[in-house]
């Protein structure tokens, strides 16, 4: 073998050997967003971060049996917080964010606390669905990992910050930094020059100004200010420590604190805040201003044209090139009011590490030791209860390597914007995150109040929670019509047993009638208060509603089509009592399907509309789609066996009334969708309250239309008609048929009424309702009610039901 065989085999010995080697080095990927300063951080401090921290870790897993066996590896992820075109960087990112977790590109993520959770509220949007791909990602995506952390694992972490990665006892995030806005100045003035005695003053007026007082007293004294809006982030941060400082943005001291963003003295704090946000722009241009990147800013104060810096406290780093940790020269902002960062560290559901390594991971990346080596190294903030201090000697060593940001933490008057944005009304995080600055900044360039004031509004009311008189005139419509419908059930029972009546089956009228109203009522499920009770009780009125109406139409409908098809109008095993049971029972079994729907699966509301349009809450449940899928199939069956009953028997029923049947189902059907559409979709801003009156006037007058057909005529009928009839019980068998069909002509029935009271002043036979009925039993059955009907039943071919001066029947049999 000649030499150059024998390198070849050396090389592929060695390639070999460095293969097995490597690949016993498996890679965990995190993601985490590149430095807010690219252009002021240079490419070799990522690169110092990404290979320190791998280092650390790899230190810290020598001795470890399996994670000695990987490395870290960190891809900056490109955020680019200013877009020119409008676009929501925030909206890009969580889209891209969830599409390479779902193909495993990263194990971890480091996330901010306004995307963890962001989607999360009683509220929710459907923006999330139709743009992320998933209704709750920050759980479908991420890992639980409680199963694996031992809770007093965490408990050096500040309890708020730890709270934020939590959600139900799950813990998806562990705190991982912690930041907070702060003020930069110039240190190096000249000492006792203006500009120094400028500083200082306003340095030690700081915690009483608020950021009007600030910038008057800069003007004062002609110093400049830049303040970076164009990372959505920064200026959400600034609205609100800007409105902090005029107002108490906390429910516990006013639940209607959203309300200063609306009412109408909102018009001056929108004012005043456009102009001053103007201020900090060449030329007072809001369109500069609104733009202006941390780099640009950071650009201003390096160049003098900025008094100061408004960045975050972990930007300090910047700063140790020329001040050390004891001088670095920075304050809070005005009233000592700042916005907090929350940083975690999240696993990815879909890695293909084990779970459990991913927690012990996780915990090697975020405990105290971890966070200490990057406070020291990259300037972060840690994430520890700092009111332990007393007693915990890694606090006491971080406060004396860092003790001008100890001092400043110490005196911080802290904002959560994540809790000021949080309600049981207001639109989820996502939506203000991705919507509000941008709608801000649209503001400060178009100068449009009504603009503005509508998102605001949006953010937190639906259009149906103040509907004012129209809300009070809609409820006493519809409480009147319930009235009149609880009348019609009483009157029917009162009436039950007139044959004029009981031809209708009363008690299956009264079970419609009673769907009726509760169709009614369910409307109220549109207007506060809201909760996910309510969303469960009115699935339940909705069901009990829906089953009154078709089920006990169904069963009548069903009985005289059987009539029909079996030629006999004598049918025992279709009485009241056994429809009765019947009915009861598939209303029961329809009502508990919905009931394990409302214990087995979680309900929430998902607004129709948005930060953008008008919103109308509406109650869903998980598998949705599905599970109402098969209620409504359910209700399709009935709803097509009905109509084909009553077109099967059309040609003949129709002689009878029974066409009212068919308007009550069509009827009610077209209101529910009609009225929930129109509820739902109508955007007629000031004008909705009215839209809303006339669409509750709509459904209960369609409702009245469809009981007053069914039932209220007959009753009109008889309260007019007959004064003297007798409500005693008769000897009509509940089983013979012709007592159930209904009456076709309201005019022949006031006849049939009139020949009744006159029958009773003459005839003293055995009363019922007025009318004298005698049966016999022969072969041929006759059934005969002088001046008043006579019906007549052969057993030939022909079968014939006739009824002088009322109403005629005739069934062939061919």
């Amino acid at each position: 073998m000649n030499f150059r065989n024998i390198l070849k085999v050396f090389l592929i010995y060695l390639l070999f050997l460095s293969k097995i080697i490597w690949a016993d080095k498996q890679r965990i990927k995190i993601c985490m967003k590149q430095p807010d300063m690219p252009d002021n951080i240079p490419r070799e401090e990522w690169e110092r971060y990404r290979k320190e921290l791998n280092n650390y870790f790899i230190e810290k897993t020598k001795n470890h049996e399996i994670l000695n066996n990987y490395e870290i590896d960190i891809y900056f992820y490109p955020y680019l917080p200013v877009e020119s075109s409008g676009q929501p960087v925030a909206l890009n990112y969580m889209n891209d964010l969830a599409s390479k977790l779902s193909k495993k590109e990263y194990d971890f993520v480091v996330m901010d606390e306004r995307i963890l959770f962001n989607e999360m509220a009683l509220m929710e949007s459907p923006l999330i669905l139709s743009e992320i791909k998933y209704r709750q990602p920050s759980l479908e995506l991420l890992h639980d990992l409680s199963k694996y952390i031992n809770k007093k694992d965490l408990e050096f972490h500040d309890p708020k910050i730890l709270s934020y990665g939590i959600y139900e006892n799950k813990i998806i995030g562990i705190p991982f930094e912690y930041d907070f806005d702060v003020l930069y100045y110039h240190g190096k003035d000249e000492k006792y020059s203006k500009s120094y005695n400028d500083t200082q003053l306003l340095l030690q007026n700081m915690e009483n100004y608020t950021w009007n007082d600030l910038i008057k007293q800069m003007e004062s004294n002609a110093q400049p200010l830049r303040v970076a809006f164009g990372d959505d982030n920064d200026l959400l941060n600034f609205i609100i420590e800007y409105t902090s400082n005029h107002y108490n943005l906390s429910p516990e001291y006013d639940s209607n604190y959203m309300d200063l963003f609306t009412n109408k003295s909102s018009t001056n704090y929108y004012t005043e805040f456009r102009d001053l946000v103007r201020t900090f722009s060449e030329k007072n241009n809001a369109r500069n201003a609104a733009l202006t990147s941390l780099d640009d800013a950071y650009n201003y104060f390096k160049k003098n044209n900025s008094s100061f810096f408004k960045a975050k406290a972990s930007h300090h780093y910047i700063f140790r090139s020329e001040y050390s940790n004891y001088e670095i020269p920075l304050s809070l902002p005005p009233k000592y009011q700042t916005a907090t960062t929350h940083k975690y560290l999240v696993a990815n559901k879909f890695s293909k590490i084990n779970p459990e390594l991913l927690a012990e991971i996780a915990l090697i990346l975020t405990d105290k030791d971890a966070q200490l080596f990057r406070a020291k190294n990259f300037g972060s903030i840690p994430t520890f209860d700092f009111s332990k201090m007393d007693t915990d000697q890694d606090l006491q060593n971080y406060c004396h390597d860092n003790p001008i940001l100890c001092q400043v933490m110490e005196k911080t008057k802290k904002l959560y914007i994540r809790d000021i944005f949080k309600s049981d009304t207001m639109v989820p995080f996502f939506e203000i995150l991705c919507l509000i600055p941008i709608r801000f900044k649209n503001y400060f360039i178009t100068n449009d109040l009504d603009y503005i004031k509508f998102s605001l509004t949006n953010v937190y009311k639906f259009i149906t929670d103040h509907l004012g008189i129209y809300g009070i005139l809609s409820i006493l419509v519809s409480t009147i019509t319930i009235l009149f419908f609880t009348f019609y059930i009483y009157m029917t029972i009162k009436l039950k047993n007139h044959p004029y009546m009981k031809v209708i089956s009363p008690i299956f009228c009264n079970f419609i009638v009673l769907g009726c109203i509760l169709n009614l009522i369910k409307v109220l499920k549109f207007i506060p208060p809201y909760s996910l009770l309510k969303i469960k009780l009115f699935l339940i009125i909705d069901t009990l509603g829906t089953n009154l109406i078709y089920i006990p139409m169904f069963a009548v409908a069903y009985r005289i089509y059987r009539i029909y098809k079996t030629k006999t109008l004598i049918v025992y095993t279709l009485n009241n009592k056994r429809l009765f049971i019947i009915v009861f029972s598939v209303i029961f079994l329809a009502v508990l399907y919905r009931i394990i729907i409302v214990f087995t699966c979680r309900f929430y509301y998902e607004s129709i509309g948005s930060v953008r349009y008008a919103r109308i809450p509406v109650g869903y449940y998980s598998n949705f789609k599905t599970l109402n899928g098969i209620y409504q199939g359910y209700l399709s069956f009935i709803f097509i066996a009905l109509i084909f009953m009553i077109v099967a028997t059309g040609s003949y029923s129709k002689k009878f009334g029974d066409i009212c049947y068919t308007f009550v189902i069509f009827s009610t059907n077209i209101s529910d969708y009609i009225v929930g559409r129109l509820i739902t979709r109508l955007d007629g801003g000031d004008n909705y309250p009215l839209f809303f009156f006339i669409t509750i006037i709509f459904s209960c007058l369609l409702h009245f239309i469809c009981v007053y057909t069914l039932v209220g005529s007959r009753i009109l009928l008889l309260m007019r008609g007959s004064r003297n009839y007798s409500n005693s019980s008769t000897t009509n068998d509940s089983s013979d048929a012709t007592q159930y069909i209904a009456l076709r002509s309201r005019t022949k029935g006031m006849n049939i009424l009139n020949n009744i009271s006159s029958k009773n002043e003459r005839v003293h036979t055995q009363s019922y309702g007025g009318s004298s009925t005698i049966y016999s039993n022969n072969n041929k059955n006759e059934i005969d009610t002088t001046n008043s009907h006579k019906a007549s039943i052969s057993n030939n071919n022909n079968n014939e039901v006739d009824t002088s001066n009322s109403y005629k029947l005739s069934i062939s049999n061919s």
